[in-house]
């Protein structure tokens, strides 16, 4: 499958695991820094490969995420790291208790954690709510697929 038609694949099946529109996503951060992002844009902190598209992009302060149809590029603290399919175990929970809510407050941004093969973890920052629900299943789509041919979530119908 090329590029063009795996990213608009992709986008169409992992939107249906989402209950509300792109437009209509709501974050506890204090504004939306996650976008999904048109064929044509060039990242600023990274470099597409040849016939790679950009799906969704996250810039915060501290932190930068790039998701493409053929890998994820992290950037925390300025160390960058990238994962391809090949390189992908799973997503991992050691994170996750930073996500939830503490002293009545929700997070403004979640961590995902992505652990490869080599039994390294890579840290991924984004907005939290919609965006970081939205992106851990992406992330599942797009590396199973190019990884094993088969979607780790794709339901029948768009849920919103």
């Amino acid at each position: 499958m090329k590029a063009k038609e795996f990213k608009k694949e992709v986008l169409e099946i992992t939107l249906r695991s989402v209950d509300k529109k792109p437009e209509d996503w709501t974050t506890f951060n204090d504004k939306m820094h996650t976008i999904l992002l048109e064929d044509n844009y060039v990242p600023t902190k990274a470099s597409l490969l040849s016939n790679e598209l950009p799906i969704l992009e996250c810039d915060l302060h501290d932190s930068y995420l790039l998701v493409t149809s053929d890998r994820v590029i992290s950037i925390i603290n300025n160390k960058y790291d990238e994962i391809y399919p090949n390189d992908f175990y799973e997503l991992c929970n050691d994170y996750e208790k930073f996500n939830y809510k503490k002293e009545g407050n929700y997070p403004k941004t979640n961590f995902i954690c992505i652990q490869k093969i080599d039994g390294f973890k890579v840290l991924l920052k984004i907005d939290s709510n919609y965006p970081a629900f939205f992106t851990k299943i992406l992330i599942y789509n797009i590396m199973l697929y190019k990884k094993e041919g088969r979607w780790f979530l794709n339901p029948r119908n768009r849920m919103y």
